[in-house]
């Protein structure tokens, strides 16, 4: 039996470990890639982010400013969805990270804790603050921007700004109406008159258990829900522009 001194042991292991770092990385899609032409313009970079319970997620980030805005896509979705949104903040002036919730896109789908999407939440806040940013805010659409209000009360950001998302339906979280008077940061809620996924009067009594003193709703004719709000409805520039003037005021 061969037996190799212990410095060549050593140094197996490494370059094994290099090798399966480096084949890692070379599965790490480019946006264009996992996006295709919805990528459109974005110049932006991937990588892997790994969250406190261990799984892995597909994220990228784009542009430069000590304010970074954190994109949570919808349900059934991937952050493919939010580039639309995502280039327009980039143009005025902030830095952007989205993510593939966990189970989503190409994010790893884990054998437990499935549902626990304000750890994947709480790992892009945390690799927005490692890289600089001074200033952090969530922005989610439908089951992102319920994710924003049900699962991230421990979360300290700058402000949350929920795109027609209340709560979370069966099969895509956990709500936590405990946690609501415990969110105090800012709070921003855009949403339709007679949208079926969201409606109103649940909107309005969810926003107002949230405990923050400075909050605000915007409700819009219509039954647009999430990034339509803001991209595709008749009102959609008023909205943004609200949105945008909202981000800039609390940064």
């Amino acid at each position: 039996m061969l037996v190799l001194p212990r410095f060549v042991l050593i140094a197996l292991v490494l370059c094994t470990a290099s090798a399966a770092a480096a084949a890692a990385d070379a599965k790490l899609p480019t946006l264009t890639e996992a996006c295709g032409t919805t990528a459109g313009d974005l110049s932006a970079r991937s990588l892997w982010v790994e969250t406190n319970d261990g799984v892995r997620l597909y994220m990228i980030e784009a542009g430069s400013s000590k304010t970074t805005v954190v994109l949570a896509h919808g349900g059934r979705s991937d952050l493919c969805e939010t580039l639309e949104f995502a280039t327009q903040l980039v143009a005025a002036g902030y830095r952007v990270v989205a993510f593939d919730f966990r189970g989503g896109g190409r994010s790893e789908t884990p054998p437990r804790n499935t549902l626990a999407l304000g750890n994947d939440l709480a790992a892009a806040v945390l690799h927005a603050r490692r890289t600089g940013a001074e200033h952090v805010f969530l922005v989610g659409s439908s089951m992102g921007g319920a994710a924003i209000v049900q699962n991230t009360s421990a979360l300290r950001v700058d402000g949350r700004i929920s795109l027609s998302g209340t709560r979370l339906w069966p099969g895509f979280g956990i709500n936590n109406p405990a946690g609501l008077p415990r969110i105090r940061d800012p709070f921003l809620y855009l949403g339709t008159r007679a949208d079926p996924r969201a409606p109103l009067k649940e909107a309005l009594g969810i926003f107002r258990k949230v405990g923050a003193a400075d909050k605000r709703t915007a409700f819009y004719p219509g039954s647009d829900h999430g990034w339509a709000i803001i991209e595709q409805s008749h009102f959609a520039a008023q909205a943004r522009a609200l949105v945008l003037r909202w981000i800039a005021a609390h940064a």
